[in-house]
């Protein structure tokens, strides 16, 4: 429901006006209004907006993610701590950050620098701790050692015409043949390393046609290249365990500073987020000589609450007035919905809708209601509802993201309904319930008895259309809406009647009912025409479509409960073997995954396409109280 709200003003002398701001922050159910929607903000709302900025950047810096740590408990020793109000405090906070902030950085860009050296250390090591053992073995005072990359198509050209170029400058066979010696690395594909050995006089020849065959000589990572070969694959092996032990140092190092300086910091940008709201409001309010004015939006029933609040601290210093809002402001007045802990989590359906209007309908009772009962009608299976439940039971429980939780709540709703159904109909995944424990539906088994499941869904949406009618014949009634409650009322006179006439025709009940019908048929049809004129007949059609729209829940479920039915076949044909039992598995899952899906998304848009089209009105203010953090926080947008 949507609580009845005031308007609220408070006067106070100027001095005074921080202390006050902070005790309606503290008090947290007053919608600030300003007066004008366009402001200059104040040095200090920049200056705050500036560290603000500073801190979350920091704090992004050192990955800190303990948001959800920072309770009430934290967060108020911090106010004790740190007085944001009295001047020059932010700027010696921000001078001090500073310092940190320059410390930081630099461990930051070691840190990538010694990570990126890490990487082509490692890419190396690989050449490294293969040729090491050949490098060893080869005489470094006789022969050059190069180590080249070279096509791997291209090393039997290569070595063979090197060989040749030997046995022409070195006829003797023994010698040419010990001549070169060479290893072969394959570290990617196409591409090879091959490690020359050959004889120092031999050397710049072999440079040549190696060069001719587009080898490009291997070289250490920056930092590490040596005069010789060997040299640089030693200090490669050295540079490797060097740079891995500093980098574990200093990301040890960070992650004490992330200790320590994480919950300082966050607490800080939550003061920070606080002081810059109340300076918003100090610069909004209305300024008449030495008095200043705040207006706002407040509950109602918190009224009372308030106004001694501020009469017991500022005495006669502070004047509070109060009124109800007129409909002519009921457009601007924020809309707060109040409803049971129970259906509260149904408010995150209304949430992809727009805001409901102050003294407008809110739905989240009737959501809350026919939600979970359409969408465990369509999942129908008491198997499949134990999994929702079990699903819904962690989601609720996960606190990651505030979405879950309420996500979580309404999916152990569906499970509920999904049992029943599923008893209802005798389905425990698909006929399984039946094979082991001979499980009986209590009304009909859906996949055979598909005509009394089509009208049960069809009077299932003409219930629920009828409801959204007379919610939106009652809506033209209060915003005395002419038009609006003539249509609704008539659409639904008409539907009633039209249902009446089939049932009266098919049963064949008394005339004198016929002949009542027919009269209520010939009135609606007169209100139609009086407030929609042709548009009034086109609304009761469509009236009349939404309801047979209702036939997808019987549809939905139908398929489901085929498709469990298949699943369970595959055993049969395949018998117990493991290819059987799996591809069951697979189907299963599938439908279980589709069931939770398609009741979902089809239950949603009967609500926001049949239902809520015949009353809801969006386009209200939401009701943003000026108000501190109260429940554990969550990373900043």
């Amino acid at each position: 429901m949507i609580c009845e709200m005031m308007r609220l003003a408070v006067w106070g002398l100027t001095q005074e006006r921080p202390d006050v701001v902070q005790t309606l922050h503290d008090f947290g159910l007053l919608h600030v209004v300003s007066p004008a929607e366009v402001y200059a903000p104040s040095k200090e709302e920049e200056t705050l907006k500036f560290t603000r900025a500073k801190v979350l950047g920091m704090l992004e810096a050192l990955e800190w993610k303990g948001w959800s740590l920072l309770t009430d408990e934290v967060l108020d020793k911090a106010r004790e701590r740190v007085d944001l109000g009295i001047e020059g405090v932010v700027l010696e906070i921000d001078r001090s950050l500073d310092s940190f902030r320059l410390r930081l950085a630099g461990l930051l860009e070691e840190k990538r620098r010694l990570a990126f050296a890490l990487g082509e250390l490692k890419r190396a090591h690989q050449v490294v701790f293969h040729f090491v053992p050949f490098v060893s073995s080869e005489d470094s005072s006789t022969r050059d050692l190069v180590l080249w990359w070279i096509k791997e198509a291209s090393i039997q050209k290569t070595l063979s015409a090197i060989r040749a170029r030997i046995q022409k400058l070195s006829p003797d066979r023994e010698e040419s043949r010990d001549a070169l010696r060479f290893h072969a690395l394959n570290p990617e594909k196409g591409q090879s390393v091959l490690a020359i050995s050959i004889e120092r006089p031999l050397a710049e020849d072999a440079t040549e046609i190696l060069r001719l065959q587009g080898a490009v000589p291997w070289k250490a990572p920056e930092g590490f290249q040596r005069e010789s070969t060997r040299e640089s694959l030693i200090a490669v092996e050295e540079g490797l365990r060097a740079t891995a032990l500093r980098l574990e140092t200093l990301t040890e190092e960070i992650s004490k500073a992330r200790e320590e300086w994480g919950p300082r910091l966050a607490s800080l940008y939550i003061l920070l987020d606080e002081r810059l709201e109340e300076a918003v409001v100090e610069s909004r309010s209305q300024t008449r000589g030495d008095t200043f004015l705040i207006e706002g939006w407040v509950p109602a029933d918190s009224l009372e609450s308030i106004v001694a609040l501020l009469k017991e601290r500022y005495g006669d210093r502070v004047l509070v007035q109060w009124r109800y809002p007129s409909s002519d402001e009921w457009h601007h007045v924020p809309a707060r919905l109040t409803n049971p802990s129970a259906v509260q989590p149904f408010e995150l359906l209304l949430k992809l809708m727009p805001h409901p209007l102050y003294r407008g309908i809110d739905p989240t009772i009737l959501v809350a209601v026919f939600f979970p009962f359409f969408s465990g009608c369509m999942v129908g299976d008491a198997g499949y509802g134990i999994l929702i439940a079990l699903l819904g039971f962690w989601l609720s429980r996960n606190k990651k993201h505030r979405l879950l939780p309420p996500a979580g709540k309404i999916l152990l709703w569906i499970s509920g309904w999904s049992i029943a159904w599923g008893f209802t109909f005798g389905e425990f995944f698909g006929d399984i319930g039946h094979r082991l424990f001979h499980m009986e539906p209590l009304w009909v088994e859906r996949s055979h008895a598909v005509l009394p499941v089509l009208v049960f869904t069809i009077a299932l949406g003409l219930a629920h259309i009828s409801i959204g009618l007379f919610l939106g014949f009652l809506e033209g009634i209060r915003h005395k809406h002419h038009h609006l409650w003539m249509e609704r009322l008539g659409s639904l006179i008409v539907l009633l009647s039209l249902v009446g006439l089939l049932l009266i025709v098919r049963l064949n009940l008394p005339r004198p009912l016929f002949s009542a019908n027919v009269v209520l048929l010939v009135v609606g049809t007169a209100l139609l025409l009086a407030g929609g004129k042709i548009g009034g007949l086109i609304e009761a059609f469509s009236a009349l479509g939404n309801v047979l729209s209702y036939v997808r829940i019987a549809a939905i479920g139908l398929s489901s409960a085929i498709l469990a039915v298949v699943a369970t076949r595959f055993v049969d044909v395949m018998g117990l073997s493991v290819f059987g039992i799996l591809m069951a598995l697979v189907i299963h899952l599938l439908n279980f995954v589709l069931a939770i899906g398609g009741s979902g998304l089809h239950s949603a848009r009967l609500h926001y396409v049949e239902f809520f089209s015949k009353f809801y009105q969006g386009g209200g203010k939401e009701f943003r109280p000026f108000s501190r953090r109260r429940d554990s926080w969550k990373k900043p947008c």
